[in-house]
């Protein structure tokens, strides 16, 4: 029996040691995979020994990776702190290096001791921009969510970008006036108030780390992130003999001298600058991750056109000839509206506040021979448009011969014949698109370029003034919908001598 347990105790013992010998000799044991505790790591890395007393230790994750065990996290610390002062302090003072992306240190206890690697980790922290400085995030959010962040080494360089990119779209003055919450004044002349300005987006700051090529380190590159975004396309313009900004502008995209100032600030320093021929200025229309909304009052005086003259017949007078019984006289009323525009674009949509007629218009009466044959002309030309601006004069960039008008309410209205007339021509080419000319046969005639589709009437019709002729387009070498209206008389094509231009707004 003795035996028989002293076999059974040596049987036991065996085991025993088999199992707890390792640990109870401080030998190490080699794992030949890297698993520790179920978890594999990024880094190679073994394990020694395994103890019955837990041990604390930081794990390094790269989101739901191990990456490795820390065996001196505060060494660690140290040398991620000294990394900072050699290379970071002087360009990113008064901050410190985090951890970047999705890296993170958890602390837990195990019961194994590893391998010490902290020197591989310390040169993985360094790859891939896994470590960054601790700047401001400025997040950028719609209802949504988030679409867009950045990083910014300074958050007062951002205030400063973005209040100059608000510039492109509403004055100093009214930014100022709107920033103190002072009332807007009562528009009591013909021009134009701003009355408000937001940013329909949501702008959130808070603490977050960034790597070198993320961070914004300028009021500058914030400017150009504010005014295209990410995208790094640009178009440029190279200015020849006569060119204003006013012209350039207008050609390209209708941006005002201002907007182009504030584009080009290295090379146009105010609006009254001379171009001179050569230089290359930046024409890119604004790509923006804002969207800016302005809103103003416009009060403009507006002219109402009489009815079409009312013809008596006489039969003592000669037919061809004409008395005026009537002189025909244009009313005018007094229009306030309030406008929206959007990174600087009006939106086509009319709100009137109010419409005050000033004068009430007279119809001609005039005594004739005959009824006179509608296509021969009064003479008294009408705007081929409703709601019109100005956009580009005669000679506003080099070689413009015309006078291009918008509807400022309906981009895509209608187009009407200026006068009684005949159509003579009618087709298209690649810089008027589609056009039409109609001869008043008075010794003047009318020509009209970029209808959206070949204009509604044919040549040989005979039309009246004020008739609907055709569609505001942009067909042809035009960056928008707009009329290229000419008036000719043989030597000129300038409508500015034939209609008052300064009694409708400009563009610029």
């Amino acid at each position: 029996m003795k035996k028989f347990i002293l076999i059974g105790f040596c049987l036991v013992l065996s085991f025993l040691l088999a199992y707890y010998g390792p640990t109870l000799t401080k030998e190490k044991q080699h794992v030949p995979e890297t698993v520790l505790a179920n978890e594999r790591s990024l880094l190679r890395q073994q394990v020694f020994s395994y103890s019955e007393e837990p041990m604390s230790v930081y794990k390094l994750y790269n989101g739901q990776d191990l990456v490795a065990v820390v065996t001196d996290y505060d060494a660690l610390q140290a040398r991620i702190a000294k990394e900072y002062e050699d290379n970071y302090a002087e360009e990113y003072p008064g901050t410190s290096l985090g951890l970047g992306g999705e890296l993170f240190f958890v602390k837990e206890n195990v019961s194994y001791k590893v391998e010490d690697i902290d020197d591989q980790i310390f040169d993985y922290l360094l790859q891939d921009n896994h470590l960054g400085v601790t700047v401001t995030a400025i997040e950028l959010s719609t209802k949504s969510g988030t679409y867009d962040v950045i990083y910014v080494k300074n958050i007062e360089d951002f205030y400063t970008a973005r209040d100059r990119f608000l510039k492109n779209f509403v004055s100093e003055e009214a930014l100022t006036r709107f920033r103190n919450r002072e009332a807007s004044e009562e528009l009591t002349d013909y021009g134009t108030i701003e009355t408000g300005v937001r940013i329909q987006e949501t702008i959130t700051t808070q603490k977050a780390v960034a790597s070198r090529d993320q961070i914004f380190n300028d009021t500058a590159s914030i400017y150009e992130y504010l005014c295209y975004g990410r995208e790094t396309e640009r178009e440029y313009y190279t200015v020849k003999e006569g060119d204003t900004l006013a012209g350039v502008g207008s050609y390209y995209h209708d941006m005002s001298p201002r907007q182009l100032m504030l584009i080009n600030p290295d090379i146009i320093t105010n609006v009254d600058q001379i171009l001179e021929p050569g230089m290359s200025i930046n024409v890119a229309y604004y790509t923006s991750p804002l969207t800016v909304v302005v809103t103003k009052e416009r009060l403009s005086q507006e002219i109402i056109y009489p009815d079409t003259p009312e013809y008596i017949e006489d039969p003592n007078i000669f037919v061809g000839t004409e008395e005026v019984i009537t002189e025909e006289v244009n009313g005018l009323k007094n229009v306030l509206r309030e406008e929206t525009w959007i990174n600087g674009v009006l939106q086509p949509h009319e709100d009137i506040r109010s419409s005050v007629v000033t004068l009430e218009p007279v119809r001609a009466v005039i005594r004739v021979g005959t009824k006179p044959l509608p296509k021969v002309g009064t003479g008294r030309f009408i705007w081929p448009i409703d709601n019109p601006i100005i956009t580009c004069a005669v000679g506003c960039y080099y070689g413009h011969m015309g006078t291009d008008v918008q509807n400022m309410y309906d981009r895509y209205g209608p187009v009407y014949a200026a006068d009684n007339g005949t159509v003579v021509q009618k087709g298209f080419n690649g810089i008027s698109g589609n056009y039409l000319v109609i001869d008043h046969n008075n010794g003047l005639s009318t020509y009209y370029g970029h209808f959206n589709v070949p204009p509604y009437v044919e040549i040989g019709d005979t039309v009246q003034r004020g008739q609907v002729i055709g569609q505001i387009g942009m067909t042809g070498l035009a960056t928008g919908p707009h009329v290229h209206f000419e008036i000719r008389d043989g030597s000129t094509t300038n409508a500015c001598e034939f209609l008052d231009c300064y009694s409708i707004p400009w563009a610029y």
